[in-house]
């Protein structure tokens, strides 16, 4: 059975046809609001809140300096997979999330040489670990449970030795 595609307009239009993947989800628009872009290191987003050390060290278990639902959205760039605990630094994304919000998330995958190479890269991340977080009862039944759906989730990459999980998790 054939399928008929229009021509591709972006990068997930394209995946969609090269894969034969009407399902892949799209990349949602941020909604209106504040943003946070959080460790971002040289990774500036225009017209973003930034936060990142030396004012703010996720692995102090310092609470984010903002009221509950307060972001539309929070950018999280190469800084989860450096983390002590990542868990306990998504529930603060989590907290500070507005319904709806969306956490884009970008880390290295796995197995790929740029997250092999770094002594500095502490917990991996595939294409299932959001799933396995969310799902488990482990991690549910701690604190308060989860409040996430995984929307877009795909492994990019220019070459493979630098493929990336980017995530954009959406907040029920």
């Amino acid at each position: 059975m054939s399928h008929h595609w229009r021509q591709p307009t972006n990068l997930v239009e394209m995946f969609r046809i090269t894969a034969d993947r009407s399902e892949a989800p799209e990349w949602l628009p941020d909604p209106d609001g504040p943003v946070l872009n959080i460790g971002h290191g040289k990774k500036y987003i225009m017209g973003a809140e930034h936060l990142d050390l030396p004012e703010w060290d996720a692995d102090r278990r310092e609470a984010l300096p903002y009221d509950d639902g307060y972001f539309s959205a929070i950018y999280a760039l190469h800084f989860l997979e450096h983390l002590d605990d990542p868990i306990w630094t998504l529930r603060e994304f989590q907290r500070v999330l507005r319904p709806g919000g969306h956490a884009n998330i970008g880390v290295p995958y796995y197995n790929a040489q740029c997250y092999a190479q770094d002594l500095n890269h502490k917990h991996p991340f595939c294409e299932e670990t959001w799933r396995n977080l969310f799902s488990n009862p482990y991690y549910a039944n701690s604190l308060e449970g989860w409040a996430f759906d995984i929307g877009a989730n795909y492994l990019i990459g220019i070459v493979e030795r630098n493929l990336l999980l980017v995530t954009q998790l959406i907040r029920q």
